[in-house]
């Protein structure tokens, strides 16, 4: 995707056509290489709609070409195709660039490299795969999208097609190994498999392995989850010619972090009962087990994972871990040396994943040099260790297995694209600068719908410097532009790019009815409004697509928009209907069925995924997603509950009346419920009014207060409201609120021109209606203003001050990440962030709060610090996270912070923080963290998923 381009579209008698030009491979070449020039000759049929380019098979020392061609494709690998040797030799070509070098190639026009051929592109590897991804890079470039058979991309179509007069060259890559592992497969992988292959064999695999050369990855843990049908899916025996066609293909074949030796879980388990995985008991037999997969695999390219967890990835139960796993792989080692000679004869990792790790870092394992060391994240994209001290110079060298979805504690995300690639960015960036740059291996579960995540990663992984901080958006659009063209290449573009920050917040399963405040700050309607204007967007695409790229839209673009409006828009109105229903407003059931028709268009937007193309991806959403209740475990079938439903055909209790009033920040005094012997009513009184009382406005913000009015009974409601001044103005002064249809949001605006600087008190807004009823709303407003000595910063609203991260002069070493947060390119910290704010409350109590997003402490001997100075007076340093209980075990408050997205640390002000001007400034220590808010809370913060949207940034006129 940012490859150099070799090829134009622009008729020029000068450059050298590809069209019809034959594709010639040498006969000996690597078989990968044969695929993929087969591959690349249909993809000019599917670009110009005409015929493959020709192949033709060189043999021996053939000097000329069939049919008298005068141009050609040539391609082939330095080591084996002796046509590219041949031309090195006669000086048509210059490959020192490449020559030693990893999965490197090398692309040139080269002049007369056969009798009577006068010019030709080439395309020579320095390897195997070398030579495999400038195919495919080729391919890329004439049209072709590596999703063109996984996302059903339209291929775009040229009729010419021509070959630049340019020398490039690419790699080596910025990861040797780079792949995924097809996990959690059931039920929509595995649904999908069965009904299109019978089983995971090569016909599955084949797409697979094609996909991957076209991303440029190399590697694979396969498909391993038991489930049903029982077993599971088992690479090495489900298909017996599996192994050999990843060899073919050129693609290394691994398994994942508790599967040892090539040998798979379900291979175990197929003829061996529960409780028969146990390394003390029944060693001999495993031993077996370990040797039959090493001899398997000869003559394969693999990566044996090593040491043991107990069964089905669980912990293993002896009072010893430890002590097992360090018997285990001197047992795996002693087996490879049996069979290749050598206990380093063949590549070895090591995965120190969740308890693991913990016994690497208690000091309990001796790892041998060369044993690739693959840490791991959180399994929620919080990278948990990464190689420091004498790790970074290991023979073996280190990795990263990192989750794109998961199933496990706190709980499950598996259905959708909730993953926030800005956080991506930012770990892989850290893994790559911290020496793990061996293995990178992406869990995608069932690949779909995760392509938009999985060519991100690809892409880091094959140039780390392809995607900078601040470059977010021309991946998405290049992306865009390459599946779809240019004609709404810019609105997708936008599309993914808010659908990025959006999922950010925190991911789909993560979501309850109460995550977001109805109440306060207007979260819950900001969220909802964000996601209805992202799906009026990707609407807006889909319609005025082609109608042949419309299905790949679809799964690109309008699916996984649309699902995560209506999922999110379904949360929030069914906390909506639980609010309603306490405060017994009739619009509790009309929610109640708008909460039911969601729910049924969820299910609808998946039947109309499963019927695209005829039904080409049937069951590939089928997993569900509503009712996790209280645990990880993915929900069986979709449910919803908590549902509420007030009496229609009943009045309300007469000490309440049949006219509600519910004010922004209070759901009410005892909402939906009154004793007639205490409760004074018609207006509210006594222990009543807070319950009707609005938060503080001032000129610095909030911009509005709002109140609902609603109907609690029979009978039709007209209403009038009053104010006391002509400077308070409402969105609404009268209306007629029939039961059944919605209520009605009264917005407040202050014109503060007209406000007096010492006004300061609690205003009455008058609500009656011609039915009786008679309500007072309680207004605070207070007029006052900073100090002229105040030029520049936040300034307090309603009992805080809340700033982006980024709202401040940022320099090196720190750096601006996207969505607004900032942290460290890990350099000694000099320079400080500023922030310049102005506090009119004076209160012993003021704290600071500080957002950071949720990382982990990745070296142990250098944990994440930072300091915190108030206005130039001593500097004070603190850790982001404690000390954990044991080494290599995750932090206290992980459970929630994991959930959260963010870290949030508070620190006592003191007594020192006066009404007046302040300066808070802010250093971090470490490349890790990375700050996102900061928040002065004064006492007026409210109880938030997001906290308050950002105070008024003043600037003095000049």
């Amino acid at each position: 995707m940012f490859d150099n381009r070799i090829v134009c579209f622009s008729n020029s008698l000068t450059l050298l056509s590809l069209v019809g030009a034959p594709l010639v491979v040498d006969e000996t070449d690597f078989p990968g290489i044969h695929i993929a020039t087969r591959n690349l000759a249909e993809d000019f049929a599917r670009v110009t709609k005409g015929d493959p380019n020709p192949i033709q098979i060189l043999r021996d020392e053939q000097k000329e070409l069939a049919n008298n061609a005068d141009t050609a494709i040539i391609v082939g690998s330095m080591g084996r195709s002796k046509l590219i040797q041949r031309l090195e030799k006669d000086g048509k070509l210059d490959l020192g660039r490449i020559r030693g070098k990893w999965e490197s190639y090398i692309t040139a026009v080269v002049v007369e490299p056969f009798i009577g051929c006068r010019r030709a592109l080439l395309i020579a590897g320095s390897d195997k795969r070398g030579a495999i991804f400038g195919l495919y890079s080729l391919s890329e470039q004439i049209g072709v999208s590596p999703w063109y058979w996984w996302a059903d991309v339209v291929v775009q179509s040229h009729s010419e097609i021509y070959a630049l007069p340019v020398t490039t060259t690419q790699g080596e890559p910025s990861v040797r190994y780079r792949g995924i592992f097809i996990n959690d497969e059931a039920p929509a992988l595995t649904g999908w498999v069965l009904e299109n292959f019978g089983k995971y064999g090569t016909e599955f695999y084949k797409k697979v392995f094609e996909l991957l050369l076209r991303l440029k990855a190399n590697f694979l843990w396969p498909a391993m989850w038991p489930g049903y049908p029982n077993p599971g899916a088992t690479f090495f025996t489900d298909d017996p010619e599996n192994q050999k066609t990843a060899e073919e293909y050129g693609i290394c074949i691994s398994t994942s972090h508790h599967e040892p030796m090539q040998r798979q879980s379900n291979e175990w388990f197929a003829n061996n009962p529960d409780g028969s995985w146990n390394w003390l008991t029944n060693k001999h037999k495993i031993s077996q087990f370990f040797g039959e997969g090493v001899r398997r695999a000869n003559g394969c390219e693999s990566y044996f994972t090593l040491g043991m967890r107990g069964e089905y990835d669980r912990k293993m139960v002896t009072d010893d871990p430890a002590s097992v796993v360090r018997e285990v792989i001197q047992t795996q080692r002693a087996i490879i040396k049996e069979i290749h000679g050598k206990e380093d004869a063949v590549p070895q990792l090591l995965a120190l994943y969740k308890e693991v790790q913990e016994q690497y870092e208690g000091g309990g394992l001796e790892i041998p040099d060369d044993i690739t060391l693959l840490f791991s994240d959180d399994n929620f994209g919080s990278v948990r260790r990464l190689p420091c001290g004498e790790e970074t110079g290991r023979k073996g060298g280190a990795g990263i297995y990192y989750h794109l979805e998961y199933v496990g504690d706190p709980r499950s995300y598996k259905w959708t694209n909730s993953n926030s690639l800005a956080k991506t960015w930012h770990q892989l960036q850290e893994a790559y600068h911290h020496g793990a740059r061996q293995i990178w291996i992406f869990n995608v579960g069932d690949i779909k719908p995760l392509e938009t995540p999985l060519t991100f990663a690809m892409t880091l992984a094959w140039d780390i410097s392809s995607i900078k901080a601040d470059g977010f958006a021309q991946f998405f659009s290049a992306m865009a532009l390459r599946e779809f063209g240019p004609h709404l290449s810019t609105e997708i573009g936008a599309a993914w790019l808010e659908y990025d920050r959006l999922v950010s917040l925190r991911r789909h399963e993560h979501i309850e009815p109460t995550t977001f405040s109805l109440l306060h700050y207007n979260e819950a309607e900001t969220i909802i409004s964000r996601w209805k204007a992202l799906l009026e967007a990707a609407e807006s695409v889909h319609h005025h697509s082609l109608e042949s790229q419309r299905p790949s839209i679809f799964q690109l673009v309008l699916h996984p928009i649309k699902s995560s409006y209506i999922f999110i828009a379904l949360q929030i109105t069914l906390g909506r209907n639980q609010l309603c229903a306490r405060q017994r407003r009739n619009s509790a059931n009309t929610l109640f069925q708008t909460v039911l028709s969601l729910f049924s268009t969820d299910f609808e937007l998946s039947e109309e995924y499963h019927t695209l193309l005829h039904g080409k991806w049937n069951h590939i959403l089928s997993q569900a997603h509503y009712g996790f209740g209280d645990t990880w475990h993915a929900p069986s079938r979709d449910m919803i509950s908590g549902l509420c439903y007030v009496q229609s055909r009943q009045n309300s209790n007469a000490v309440v009346g049949q006219m509600g009033i519910a004010v922004e920040g209070h759901e009410g005094v005892r909402p939906g419920r009154c004793n007639e012997e205490s409760d004074r009513t018609h207006p509210s009184r006594r222990d009543l009014v807070p319950g009707i009382t609005l938060g503080l406005m001032t000129r610095y913000g909030p911009k509005n207060r709002w109140f609902d009015i609603f109907t609690r009974g029979k009978p039709s409601i007209h209403w009038n409201a009053s104010t006391p001044f002509s400077w308070i103005h409402l969105s609404s002064m009268s209306g007629e609120l029939i039961p059944g249809e919605d209520d009605t949001r009264v917005e407040i605006s202050v014109d503060w021109e007209q406000v007096p600087i010492d006004f300061e008190d609690e205003v009455l807004i008058n609500i009656s209606s011609q039915e009786g009823d008679f309500e007072q709303i309680h207004l605070p407003i207070n007029g006052r203003e900073v100090l002229d000595s105040f030029t520049t910063g936040f300034i307090e609203g309603n009992g805080y001050i809340c700033i982006p991260a980024s709202s401040c002069d940022v320099k090196s070493p720190h750096r601006v990440l996207p969505s607004t947060a900032v942290s460290s390119t890990g350099s000694e910290p000099t320079l400080w962030l500023t922030y310049d704010v102005f506090v009119f409350t004076n209160t012993p109590t003021a704290s600071l709060m500080l957002y950071f997003n949720m990382t982990l402490d990745f070296d142990p001997t250098n944990p994440m610090t930072y300091d915190i100075r108030i206005d130039g007076r001593v500097t004070q340093t603190y850790r982001l996270l404690p000390e954990p209980a044991k080494r290599g075990e995750l932090a206290e408050g992980w459970w929630d912070a994991v959930q959260d997205c963010v870290w949030v640390r508070r620190h006592q002000l003191g007594k020192d923080f006066t009404p007046g001007k302040h300066s808070i400034e802010v250093r971090l220590r470490n490349s890790n963290l990375v700050l996102e808010r900061v928040i002065v809370d004064l006492g007026g913060l409210m109880d938030t998923y997001l906290g308050p949207p950002p105070s008024l940034c003043f600037k003095k006129k000049e």
